[in-house]
C-alpha cells in the first residue's frame, strides 16, 4: 500500500537511509526488513520511476494530440 503513495515511499526510503527506522518500532522493523534489502531498494526505485515516467508519457501523448 505504501507504493501507491510516492510521498510515503520517498519518506520511508529517506528514513531507512538515515537509519531512523529503529525509532518506528515494529513498523520500522518491517520496513527495514523489506525496503532495506537489495530487492526492496530495486522495488522502491522502480516504483518511483513509474510514478515519474507514466505521467510524463501520458502528458506527452496528450500534448501531441492537441492542435495549437
Amino acid at each position: 500500500m505504501s507504493a501507491l503513495n510516492p510521498i510515503d515511499l520517498g519518506r520511508i526510503f529517506i528514513m531507512l537511509k538515515m537509519d531512523v527506522s529503529a525509532l518506528m518500532g515494529y513498523t520500522g522493523a518491517l520496513y527495514q526488513d523489506f525496503f532495506g534489502s537489495f530487492r526492496g531498494m530495486l522495488f522502491t526505485t522502480g516504483v518511483m520511476l513509474l510514478w515519474t515516467v507514466l505521467p510524463l508519457f501520458s502528458a506527452l501523448r496528450t500534448f501531441k494530440k492537441k492542435d495549437l
